[in-house]
């Protein structure tokens, strides 16, 4: 199942997402994702941050992010956070998800573009 789609419905059992591939997100160590849908400017997956590890500060200019934490335990804009933990960022707001003090957390993350 390709997960890229704009134009049809995408529905995933827990078998499905967890068969979808788990990539590294960029260069960064103990961070990996699976993405469940995407278009050209916006996307929805599952984030995880490893115990001891962060994603490191970043903006985003043009699109919000929405994350519902699933599992684990976060430091993210100034707050530790836990399972059922719900966060709008919106864009150009600075931020990070730091799992470098906590046992690791594992995120249902949004990133949506703003409609005009």
């Amino acid at each position: 199942m390709n997960p890229t789609t704009t134009s049809q419905p995408v529905v995933l059992t827990p078998e499905a997402v967890a068969a979808l591939p788990l990539v590294p997100l960029g260069s960064l160590v103990g961070v990996t994702h699976r993405v469940m849908w995407r278009s050209d400017t916006s996307m929805a997956g599952i984030l995880t941050v490893e115990p001891g590890h962060r994603l490191g500060w970043h903006t985003h200019h043009a699109n919000d992010h929405h994350m519902w934490v699933l599992e684990g335990r976060a430091t993210i804009l100034g707050t530790e956070l836990g399972p059922g933990s719900y966060v709008h960022i919106p864009s150009g707001v600075e931020h990070d998800i730091d799992a470098s003090a906590t046992g690791g957390c594992t995120v249902l993350y949004l990133y949506l573009s703003p409609r005009s």
